[in-house]
Order: structure tokens, then sequence, then C-alpha cells
């Protein structure tokens, strides 16, 4: 049974900046709640869906609507990846109205896809996140299972959002939410697409493993990272993981996958593979004492811990970690979905050379005309910010000076590239 928390008028301020206001709206309906919340001038909504009422299975969300106050403002799906991490790492690290800084203060977002766009994030699949599920056989082990749970929340989130149900809709996503971002997006084409969406967009993902493998080496190796000698050791660990794979030996894929760039790492002095240009690891501490403080969690209606990834998800997740979804994505493509790929310079652990060769193998009538495309050059304010390469529906953006995050390390550019992509404005 889905927990419902009864919030009173709360005012409270996290340290000099934002006060929050909690208005409580909760529906009585026993698999959603809704808490409304405003934070400096940013209105919020966020709450659980209760996916799977036998397993007690609840996905936590949270919405914030278009700062322009556009009616027909598209609505973006935001998902992160991990297997099993938060979606509101790139709610206040990445593209959203506000962000934490490392003392734990929030600061406004000029760069937010928030001005234009309303966002839904959601914290997937249940585990991740504030997201919680009672019974472990409600953790999903699959794509399949991701999908129908996330399907079943978004249905039920635009019946209560309905003033948003006929607008626009796309799904964005990072690294292995290159898995998920086509699942939910063929769940929602197969069932007639009743959620009008438009298209999607993955930065930096993971979604078709034997391509995306077969290219740690030469990209370590052409950014001086390891000689020739530590390329040729890098090569053996992937022919061996491409078989691993091309077998459905599925057990320990996940382990030699992260072999590899462990490898790699050590050859190169323990660089970080998510951003070359790093000898350290992210810093998680700020954002995780700031959503697990109880007036932060009181405020958005969460009941659970959080965590910037879940390793229990990871773990009901690792036999499919090297399952390909191209075959979603070639039927989405030739369905003509908007499709946006884009991919950090710095970025080793999916890097620009195997999201090149997945992208290029993509089955759809278009296929040898985009092969022949020209990559053109992007200018964002008069500089050169990157490369796209585009025919008809289907886009692939190299973006200068990112890694794996690019809305976190390009805030202004990724923003420029989103809004042209769903404006159907030219990036040259």
């Amino acid at each position: 049974m889905l927990k419902i928390f009864l919030f009173l008028l709360i005012f409270f301020s996290l340290g000099s900046l934002h006060p929050f206001v909690v208005i409580n709206d909760l529906s009585p309906d026993e698999i959603w709640t809704k808490t409304e919340f405003v934070m400096s001038e940013h209105v919020g909504y966020s709450g659980y869906i209760n996916v799977n009422q036998t397993m007690d299975a609840n996905l936590f969300y949270t919405f914030w609507e278009s700062l322009d106050e556009n009616p027909n403002a598209p609505v973006l799906l935001w998902l992160q990846g991990g297997p099993g991490c938060s979606s509101l790492w790139g709610l206040f690290k990445e593209n959203g109205p506000l962000l934490i800084q490392s003392d734990g203060s929030l600061l406004t977002n000029p760069w937010t896809w928030n001005n234009n766009y309303a966002i839904l994030y959601i914290d997937n699949p249940v585990g991740a996140g504030y997201s919680y599920v009672t019974n472990p056989k409600g953790y999903v082990t699959s794509e399949s299972q991701m999908s129908q749970d996330l399907y079943t929340a978004l249905k039920v989130f635009f019946s209560k959002y309905t003033k948003y149900s006929t607008n626009d809709f796309y799904v964005f996503g990072e690294s292995y939410a290159g898995k998920y971002v086509p699942a939910i997006c063929y769940r929602i084409h197969e069932d007639g697409n009743q959620l009008n969406l438009k298209g999607f967009g993955i930065g930096d993902g993971f979604s078709d493993p034997i391509p995306q493998v077969n290219y740690f080496a030469d990209y370590s190796y052409s950014t001086g990272l390891i000689d020739e000698k530590e390329r040729i050791d890098i090569k053996l660990l992937e022919a061996d993981l491409k078989l691993q794979i091309e077998n459905q030996e599925w057990d320990n894929c996940l382990e030699n996958f992260l072999q590899i760039l462990h490898q790699i790492s050590e050859f190169a002095g323990g660089i970080n593979y998510y951003d070359i240009r790093r000898y350290q690891p992210y810093d998680s501490q700020p954002i995780t004492k700031f959503l697990n403080s109880q007036s932060v969690k009181d405020t958005l209606g969460a009941n659970a811990d959080w965590e910037d990834c879940s390793t229990n998800v990871q773990d009901y997740l690792k036999i499919d970690f090297c399952k390909s979804v191209k075959p979603l994505v070639d039927v989405l493509i030739q369905s003509g979905y908007k499709a946006l790929f884009y991919s950090g310079q710095f970025d080793l652990i999916v890097n620009y050379m195997g999201s090149s060769d997945f992208i290029e193998q993509i089955n759809w009538s278009g296929k040898q005309n985009w092969i022949d495309s020209d990559r053109i050059v992007w200018k964002n304010n008069d500089e050169v910010v990157g490369y796209v390469k585009n025919y008809q529906n289907l886009f692939h953006i190299f973006i200068n000076k990112a890694g794996h995050m690019s809305p976190m390390d390009q805030p202004q550019n990724t923003l420029d590239m989103v809004s042209r992509f769903i404006n159907n404005k030219p990036f040259s």
C-alpha cells in the first residue's frame, strides 16, 4: 500500500536562499500522490505513482512547468542512466531550473531547459533515487519490465495533468538511459502513440553494446591515454567482451565491461572515464546531503532515502546490461520520430567513435543517405561548439569540451542544441 503523507502549509529556507512553500493537493487515490511547492519563483510538483500494487512499486516524479508560462510548451521527460541512478541528478546538476553548489546552496540555472519546456523527472526504475519497492520481486530485470512500469506512470501522470495531455512530448536521457529511452518510446509507439510522442534525445547513451565496446582502445590511444602496447592489451579485452555478447553470456558482462575501463584508467594514472580531463570522481556529497535532509524530503513528499545510484537496481539489471535495444531504435527512426544522439568530446565510457558506429548501423530507409551526408560545423554566438551530422529525422552531434554529462559541462550549448532540435531550426 502506497503511504500517503499529508502536509500542512510549511515555510522554511535552505541556507539563505529559495524559501519553499508547500501546498497540499494530494489525491485520495491509492496509486497517486501530488505535492505542489514553490522554490523561489519556480513552481514544482512532486509525488509518487504506484506502478505495481501487488509489489508496492512506486516511481517518484517531480514536474516543472515551463518558465515562459506557455500553455503549449512541449513536455520533456528526463531519465538518468546507471542503471539505477536518480534523475534528480539531471534536475539539480544538469538541466533543471536550480543547481546545487558544492556548499549545498541553490543557484538559479540561466541555461535550464525549463526556460521554454515543461520537464518531468522520474526516478526510474523502481529503486532508483526516491523511488522504492516493498517486495524485491518488484525490481525490474529487463527493459521490457522497466518500460511497462514507466509507461504506467506516464499514463497516470498525463491523466492527472490533463492540460499537458495534448502537448508535444519528447523523451530525453543519458548514459544507460540510452536503453531506457528507446524502450519507453517503443512501448508508446506500439500502443498507438497516445501520448503525442514527437521524438527523443540520447546523450552519451549506451544502446548497442557490440559496436560501442569496440572503441575503448582506439579512443584512448587517439587521445594519448595509452600507448601502442597498452592499446593491444585493451583490444584483447574488447575482443573477449564482444565474443561474450555474441554468445549471449550475460552473467559477467557488466564486470568485464568495467574491467576494461578500470584498466585504461590505471594505465592513464587514474583518469575519470566519464571525463578524461578529470582525475577525480564527481562529488555527490552536496546533492546527497541536500536530498536526504528531512525538510527537503517533507517538501517533496519523498518517503524514502535518496542515493545517487542504487546498487540494488544495478544488480537486478546486470543480465540486461549487454543486451541491445537497436531493433527498437530501427523501428522508431523508420517510423519518423525525431532522433537526437549527442556525444561529449571527452567521454570515454560511451565515446563518440562507438556511438558513430552504432548510429551508422541503424536500419532505416535513409541509412545510405545518412552515411553519405556531410557533417557541418555548429556555432553558438559565433563560437564553434560542435559538429552535426543529420539526414531527415536523425541527428548525431559532437559537443566540444564536454564529458559524459554534456548538459553539466556545456549548459548553454546543450540548451541551444535541444531548442534547435525541437523547433526544427538548422544548426548551420
